[in-house]
């Protein structure tokens, strides 16, 4: 499943990138990836992960036939500016699905990273015999990530009013998408 890393790719920007999967030594990386995402924006996160002891937890308990994470590293400096994690389930009802959760460091974004990662969940998606993918980005907080869905063929299918609370107490909507998946890469 994981054979196929690590992937080159190049950013908007020209900066070469490797996309990868997490491990143990990654974990002082991480923990300065995660403590650059702005407090406003960490406050969503549904896994605290910009909290050291919980970030190695995390990393203790690697299992990449429950969660698949994916980073993406800048090649020149070994800096980690995106984090992408597909959650698998092993309950037979809903083993044929993902959710993938997805964050980009803000000095990166509108480089396409985001896409790429997306579309990398795509393949890794198919390639272990996924029927189908989620994803659930939050109103007025993730629109690029919601337009880079939309761009590969996820489509709304719902949204949940004010069903996420910020942290100033105001209220905004979950959106709900999802992306079927080709049994082969051929037919994307």
């Amino acid at each position: 499943m994981l054979k196929d890393y690590p992937k080159a790719i190049v950013t908007k920007d020209g900066d070469s990138v490797l996309l990868r999967p997490v491990t143990a030594q990654d974990e002082q990386e991480l923990n300065k990836f995660f403590s650059e995402i702005p407090d406003d924006e960490q406050w969503f996160l549904r896994e605290k992960l910009d909290d050291p002891h919980i970030l190695s937890e995390f990393l203790r308990k690697l299992d990449y036939k429950r969660i698949i994470p994916i980073i993406a590293v800048r090649e020149t400096d070994g800096k980690i500016i995106a984090n992408v994690r597909l959650h698998l389930s092993s309950a037979p009802c809903i083993g044929h699905v993902a959710h993938l959760r997805i964050m980009v460091h803000p000095d990166f974004r509108s480089l396409k990273i985001g896409s790429w990662m997306i579309l990398d969940c795509v393949k890794t998606a198919m390639d272990i015999g996924l029927e189908k993918l989620f994803a659930e980005f939050i109103s007025g907080v993730e629109d690029s990530a919601i337009g880079a869905a939309l761009k590969l063929d996820f489509r709304h299918e719902g949204t949940l009013k004010d069903y996420i609370r910020d942290s100033k107490g105001g209220y905004r909507d979950l959106i709900i998408m999802s992306r079927d998946l080709q049994t082969r890469w051929s037919d994307f």
